[in-house]
């Protein structure tokens, strides 16, 4: 194993007895950068994809229910205690209804997705009571025709937290003397969030469940959303589940409340991916080429310990060291430096985003042992192939032919 290993290295130093050769080093520093790159890319693209589902359960729940026909729920209360008593992964469930409204103050107009809630369920089921920026609504506020505003919203429509909306309800129809008008309240801002998603921030309004149900033409309402103690963010188990035990009941996780956004990311980390694996499988050509090479220059010394009585099995093995070596060299290197920069990004995030209104100010990481373990494997394994050819060629080597060139040169 010793001899092995010794002509593994000396092949590998080239003429000029260095490390590595300068084309073995070139396939080194190969691999170094395309594992180096797949670990972190992968890395960065699942802490986005986390962070954003983390921020979309925190507006919108982890789980809703509502009827597959989508009619309204009117029985709702019922439902409600069936849901936390017969589901043990079930912490709170709570009612939603949503409203398509505008919101005017003075001169000024601006339209929301408004979502009327219970506070008292809703303040365990998402987190938007502890995104406040300005106010701190309670219970009694929303009651008392109290209102919460996106940031965005806000300064869309110039408001903080006292001032009073007029909310206008395009779909509901009151009749005056003056003809049917649109139906319209007054309500009184009682807090400001910001969630982290622009078209969240943009976009949402709450006010109490009760006082949703006058923008609607029914007395249920639209959905609930549900609060799971599941630690692993995969409700489909859960969701089959409710569905098999109530046949007009269809439920959704939060994967599918933005399935275009996730279907995005995913498609751009299969895309990442696969990029950063042909630099890899490039290394490894680059590795293939360089043992040909050398298999092509050191004919005469692979008959000579042929003729020593080294078998090709032999030398087939000390060729695949070769290899093994350069792959194995370059996957420590570049797991020590992925785990580096991502520790240090993941504890100080000094990699900012220097974009205003972006959903988080540095690059988010996902650091995850298994993710180093199998992109090492898939390396070493890619490496392995490319060093399987050149090897081979070894035992092709026949003494008696090589001794004829050298005479006839």
């Amino acid at each position: 194993m010793k001899l092995k290993m010794r002509l593994a290295l000396r092949y590998l130093a080239g003429k000029n007895n260095n490390f590595l050769s300068f084309l073995n080093l070139i396939a080194f520093l190969g691999i170094v950068v395309g594992l180096f790159s797949l670990i972190v890319v992968s890395s960065v693209m699942n802490g986005l994809s986390n962070d954003m589902a983390r921020r979309i359960v925190s507006t919108k729940g982890e789980i809703r229910v509502f009827r597959t026909d989508f009619s309204p729920i009117i029985n709702y209360e019922d439902l409600i205690v069936e849901l936390e008593e017969n589901y043990v992964h079930i912490d709170i469930a709570g009612p939603v209804n949503q409203n398509e409204i505008l919101l005017r103050r003075r001169h000024l107009t601006a339209y929301t997705e408004n979502f009327g809630i219970d506070y008292a369920k809703h303040k365990d089921i998402n987190s938007i009571f502890d995104m406040m920026v300005i106010g701190n609504p309670t219970e009694e506020d929303f009651r008392n025709n109290g209102i919460v505003l996106g940031l965005d919203i806000a300064f869309q429509i110039n408001t903080t937290v006292g001032d009073t909306l007029d909310v206008v309800s395009p779909t509901v129809l009151v009749p005056t003397p003056l003809g049917l008008i649109p139906r319209t309240e007054r309500y009184r801002v009682v807090g400001i969030f910001q969630s982290g998603m622009p078209e969240f921030d943009r976009l949402f309004s709450f006010i109490d469940i009760e006082r949703s149900k006058n923008f609607k033409r029914h007395n249920g309402v639209d959905f609930i959303e549900i609060k799971t103690n599941l630690k692993d963010m995969s409700f489909s188990k859960l969701t089959q589940q409710i569905e098999r035990d109530m046949p007009l009941i269809t439920a959704q996780s939060w994967e599918e409340f933005d399935k275009t956004l996730f279907q995005a990311i995913q498609i751009e980390k299969i895309a990442m991916f696969i990029v950063m694996t042909i630099i890899i499988v490039l290394a490894s050509f680059n590795i293939t080429g360089n043992f040909i090479r050398t298999v092509t220059e050191k004919r005469e010394e692979i008959a000579i310990l042929k003729t020593l009585g080294m078998d090709r099995k032999e030398i087939f093995a000390f060729f695949m060291i070769m290899g093994l070596f350069i792959c194995s060299a370059g996957i420590v290197i570049a797991d020590i430096l992925a785990f580096i920069v991502l520790f240090f990004q993941y504890k100080y995030e000094f990699i900012l985003i220097p974009i205003p209104g972006f959903p988080f100010s540095a690059v988010p990481v996902d650091l995850s042992f298994w993710r180093f373990v199998s992109f090492s494997i898939l390396t070493l394994l890619i490496c392995t192939l490319g060093t399987i050819y050149p090897a081979y060629k070894t035992m092709n080597i026949n003494i008696i032919d090589v001794l004829h060139e050298e005479q006839q040169n």
